[in-house]
């Protein structure tokens, strides 16, 4: 009985606990819940209801919800929180839990514009608090599950709202009870982030002694942008988009020694990238950058990265103004910690190492704007794909790599259609690259050169400088190329310096290599094959070593336009090259002597083969003329050889050529201006006074010339021929126009060199018009440092009327007849020249008179007259000599100077120059007589013999004589000839008394004992006063006094004077009859008085005058 009311009591005790515990305590907690929570919160706490089972030890919260502080939006809240109690708790000494469970749990997260948060006062509340020095409680949770989550964060500060949903963690227990620590815990986590999937699972001791964990990160489709804002420092660009995929383990283990290892792998994606700098210009797109990473070991220095794959990604790289790449700025930090100097060394860090498996670039672009120069520059290559494998930094093997690209494009100025590397191999450790095979195709370049001479192209950029590493490889890195392959490559060039525009184009190039390599000794093909500006082609081929430098080609050039280089010469030149293409053939062998740089002093060689210009065509462009053309100039067995230099030429050709020699209307000779002369070029040119030059007896000239300079280069040319050559010559200054053509030119020379001892022979031949030969032939040795020469030449049977404009314009006369023949003799040796210019006219006729102001007034008939021998030939002979070694001569000057004073000695004294061939000089022009005397003196018989010889062979000259009488001396000698006449006559007398014959009163002589009886008979007859004696006869006086008194009374006048000219100009007039010439070639001119007074003593007018006519 007591054990049944003993049992009733329990039951009804149970039975009253459990109403209160069911349906009394749910009531108190959620009132006790609610003021609790609001008080700490400080915000307004609801629940809907609680419900507990002290059965099962279960208790159950349902709608609870935490409102913003002061009321309004709900900040915190669940639909259900379900939590088990596991009764063993009370045997283990710790709270355990068998299951917790958390159905649709909200949280909404504000952050303000000022960067608190809604809850940031329960934050700092809580974090004021001091810390309990309390061990922590042990304690089991098992069976945790969150299901249906929502977390809304709402950045005011930005502008932006983020919301995770579908939230998901399942938890199978956490444990730090002591039979528990030991047992992995592996969590999940599941939500939707911004709609985005995330979901982690993994395994973790967290409370044993060795951390043991594991993370599954596995989540798709995570927009950074959105989440870039929250980075804690300011990123130097902007994530326009991103999507970010991963599925990775992270690993961490922490041994009781405190030894960690953190690692992580799997596999994490980037999906449709657009960064953008801060300026909002474009920095980097992508399709997808996925890294596959088989291990990354932060703490040991360890990266296994399997495979990275960049999928189209599209870089635009910048240049600012200041030098600055955008890249480089993104790197570029300011709050780098500063290094004390006394700070205490840091541990040295384990050896970084690394390896990769496989990377490949697909897709990829590339732009790229340089401002750096000033003038924007643009350039993109577009179609990038790249592939390496097996790269590690331990070098234990060789990495792999291969690259391609579908199309550069550097503004106008680099274009490439493809591009490969295909079969590469880097092995770090040998410090060597290897390709199997480069290609190239669709490349073409342009360059331009600027009116002020500066190249235009892809110039560097300016780049603000930045300190070298100073690291110095142990040796240098080897590369290696197997072949080269490049096709449809071209070049176009357009140069503005010069004037039209010139534009060269190089087209259709192809360029093969062979095994090309910087190790040294290795030799390697290489050809080429190119078109140069649409029809000359190009072609070469040979070997190639890079160490030392040796270069072997065989190179080939054809019908190589001239045309397209004519802007270069055609504002220097009054010439144009309309035609004219280059074809040449041979061999160019280069190699490197010495060590050290490639420099062009540092190269020998030999450049050798054959060129031949053909059809060559210019026009003289001031007299709109053909100037000068030929169907073929070849040179053959050309050898140049480089250090040392030499220059040897085996045959040069010259075939079927024309040249054009013009003087102009204005005298200009185009050969001079073939060269454009600035103004002040002009002006140095001007003629210079002409040096004094001494002329020798025999017409040798000494005169001034520079000696030739020493030739640097050694030169040999083995044979020079000419064929078929024409020269047309054509006086435009003229009136009327000449002309005249120098035909068949044809000839030789050979063996030029500049040997010192070296001596070529010339032969040219050629006629003047078809009807004069022209021969030249010696031996001549130009190149020399001293020169030498032998060489004549001669022109025979010129005929000279068509010379009829030029003696019309200067002599005043044109020519009837006449031929030229003229041999020319020069030789130099010893730096001396000796010259015969001996020039033959043949029945040269002037004919009628011209009226040309620009005619000499000397009398040409007169100089020819003088020149011309009895059977119409002038032969005329000018030999001249001169010192080389003279820096003014002139041998072109010195003909001309004599020549020159040839003419004018024949026109201004013709006696001098008759005297130069027949004897007798100037003095031919008088002949002396003594005062009041008309007999000629045999000095003056010497002078009328070499007269009449001149005479005789210039039977065109005429003598015109002129009798001259001296009013001062010759009155003295009249009277005395008077008186030497009467003493003759009375001697005469008594001869012819005494039957003797005495001739002609001139002829008797007188003796010197009768000269006093005879000279007192005369003064006894003459009728003037005479002295007396003192009986008024006749007194005798000595002879001089008779003299004196009878020349003193004797009377001359003018008359008489006039008559002993008279008979002094006939008696030469008589003397030259009687010997020959001709009387019609003598005329007597009418007598003259010539005072003396004042002049000198020499100047005797007791003569006759004679004049050539």
């Amino acid at each position: 009985m007591n054990l049944r009311k003993y049992g009733l009591r329990v039951f009804l005790t149970v039975l009253v606990l459990s109403v209160l515990v069911f349906f009394a305590l749910p009531s108190l907690v959620k009132s006790t819940l609610v003021e609790k929570l609001s008080e700490v919160l400080h915000r307004p706490v609801t629940v809907d209801s609680i419900s507990i089972n002290p059965y099962t030890l279960s208790l159950q919260v349902a709608g609870l919800m935490i409102q913003e502080k002061g009321g309004g939006d709900k900040v915190l809240g669940f639909e259900s929180l379900y939590l088990n109690l596991e009764s063993s708790s009370l045997l283990r000494g710790g709270l355990v839990i068998g299951e917790l469970r958390l159905d649709g749990p909200t949280v909404k997260v504000v952050r303000f514009p000022d960067g608190r948060l809604n809850f940031s006062d329960l934050i700092d509340e809580w974090m004021a608090k001091p810390e309990s020095d309390g061990s922590a409680p042990l304690f089991s949770i098992n069976n945790i599950q969150l299901i249906g989550g929502k977390l809304e964060f709402e950045d005011r500060a930005l502008g932006e709202t983020h919301i995770i949903s579908e939230i998901k963690i399942a938890l199978p227990f956490i444990s730090n009870l002591p039979q528990a620590t030991e047992i992995f815990v592996e969590p999940a986590f599941s939500a939707s982030i911004d709609g985005a999937p995330f979901h982690i699972e993994g395994k973790s001791k967290p409370f044993a002694k060795s951390i043991d964990s594991e993370l599954a990160f596995d989540f798709r489709d995570v927009q950074l942008g959105r989440y870039v804002d929250y980075v804690p420092v300011r990123l130097p660009f902007q994530v326009v988009s991103g999507a970010l995929d991963s599925d990775l383990r992270l690993n961490f283990r922490q041994q009781d020694d405190h030894r960690s290892m953190l690692s992580l792998s799997g596999q994490v994606a980037i999906r449709d990238v657009d960064i953008k700098d801060s300026s909002g210009s474009s920095l980097l797109s992508l399709k997808r950058f996925d890294v596959q990473i088989g291990l990354l070991d932060p703490i040991n220095r360890r990266w296994i990265i399997d495979r990275v794959t960049v999928d189209s990604p599209e870089i635009h790289a910048q240049i600012s103004r200041q030098g600055t790449i955008n890249w480089m700025n993104l790197f570029s930090g300011d709050n780098e910690p500063t290094a004390h100097e006394n700070a205490a060394p840091e541990a040295q860090p384990a050896t970084f190492t690394w390896s990769l498996g496989e990377a490949k670039v697909i897709g990829g672009v590339l732009h790229w704007l340089d401002e750096s120069r000033g003038k924007p520059f643009n350039a993109s290559v577009e179609g990038i794909d790249l592939a390496l494998k097996k790269l590690d930094s331990k070098g234990t093997t060789a990495a792999e790599f291969d690259a391609t690209f579908q199309r550069l494009q550097a503004a106008q100025w680099i274009k490439i259609e493809a591009f490969s590397v295909k079969g590469g191999r880097l092995d770090l450790a040998k410090r060597e690259v290897m390709i199997n095979e480069v290609a190239a195709r669709g490349a073409s370049l342009l360059m331009r050169r600027s009116v002020d001479g500066r190249i235009e192209f892809v110039e560097p950029p300016s780049l603000r400088v930045v300190k070298a590493s100073q690291k110095d490889p142990s040796r240098p890195w080897k590369v290696s190329l197997t072949k080269y392959r490049g096709e449809d490559l071209g070049l176009r060039f357009e140069d503005a310096a010069v004037t039209p525009l010139a534009t060269h184009t190089i087209e259709g190039m192809t360029i093969d290599v062979d095994n090309l390599s910087t190790e040294v000794g290795t030799i390697a093909r290489v050809s080429t094959r190119f078109r140069i500006n649409r029809k000359g082609e190009f072609e070469a081929g040979g070997s190639l070593k890079i160490f030392p430098f040796d270069l072997d080609l065989k190179v080939a050039v054809k019908a190589l336009e001239l045309l397209p280089l004519q802007p270069y010469f055609t504002d220097r030149l009054n010439i144009d090259v309309t035609r004219g293409q280059v074809t040449l053939g041979g061999l160019v062998q280069l190699r490197q002597v010495g060590t050290g740089a490639i420099e062009p002093s540092k190269l020998a060689g030999e450049i050798s083969g054959q060129v031949t210009v053909g059809d060559f065509y210019a026009v003289d462009k001031i007299n709109s003329a053909d100037f000068l053309k030929w169907k073929s100039l070849y040179l053959g067995k050309i050898d140049v050889r480089l250090n040392p230099d030499s220059l040897s030429i085996g045959e040069v050709a010259l075939a079927d050529f024309f040249a054009r020699v013009i003087i102009s209307r204005t005298g200009q000779l185009n050969l001079l201006q073939i060269v454009r002369q600035t103004e002040a070029a002009s002006s140095d040119m001007a003629p210079r006074p002409a040096q004094p030059m001494v002329v020798a007896g025999a017409g040798t000239a000494v005169a001034p010339v520079a000696a030739s300079v020493k030739p640097s280069l050694p030169i040999k040319i083995g044979k020079i021929t000419l064929q078929g050559g024409d020269i047309r010559f054509s006086d435009n200054f003229i009136k009327p126009n000449y002309s005249a053509n120098l035909k068949k030119i044809a000839g030789t020379i050979s063996g030029l060199s500049s040997a010192a001892d070296s001596v070529a022979s010339l032969d040219l031949r050629g006629s003047y018009d078809n009807i004069a030969p022209l021969n030249v032939s010696g031996q001549i040795n130009p190149l020399s440092a001293k020169p030498y020469l032998d060489l004549q030449a001669d022109i025979k049977g010129f005929e000279m009327s068509s010379l009829s404009p030029y003696s019309g314009k200067y002599a005043g006369y044109a020519i009837d007849k006449g031929k030229l023949s003229l041999f020319v003799k020069y030789k130099i040796q010893d730096d001396q020249l000796t010259a015969e210019n001996r020039v033959f006219l043949d029945q040269l006729t002037f004919g009628s008179a011209i009226d040309s102001p620009d005619a000499t007034k000397l009398p040409v008939n007169l100089a020819l007259a003088l020149l011309k021998n009895r059977n119409g030939e002038i032969d005329i002979n000018l030999p001249i000599a001169g010192s080389l070694n003279d820096p003014e001569f002139s041998v072109g000057s010195l003909i001309l100077k004599v020549v020159v004073n040839l003419l004018v000695k024949a026109v201004t004294s013709p006696f001098a120059l008759l005297g130069s061939i027949f004897g007798g000089g100037e003095e031919l022009s008088n002949i002396e007589f003594d005062f009041g005397q008309a007999l000629i003196t045999p000095s003056a018989q010497q002078r009328l013999e070499n007269l009449a010889r001149a005479l005789i062979d210039r039977p065109a000259l005429r003598l015109e004589i002129e009798g001259h009488a001296d009013p001062k001396n010759d009155p003295e000698g009249l009277k005395r000839d008077r008186l030497d006449l009467k003493v003759r006559a009375l001697k005469r007398d008594e001869l012819t008394r005494k039957g003797v014959e005495s001739g002609s009163t001139d002829s008797v002589e007188v003796g010197a004992n009768e000269y006093p009886v005879l000279l007192e008979r005369v003064y006894r007859a003459e009728k003037f006063p005479k002295p007396r004696n003192l009986v008024g006869m006749v007194k005798g006086l000595p002879v001089e006094e008779m003299e004196k008194l009878i020349l003193a009374n004797t009377v001359v006048d003018e008359e008489d004077l006039r008559d002993l000219g008279s008979r002094r100009a006939k008696t030469v007039l008589d003397w030259l009859a009687a010997h020959e010439v001709p009387a019609e070639r003598l005329f007597l001119l009418p007598v003259k008085l010539v005072e003396t007074e004042g002049k000198s003593e020499a100047s005797r007018e007791s003569r006759v005058a004679l004049s050539l006519k």
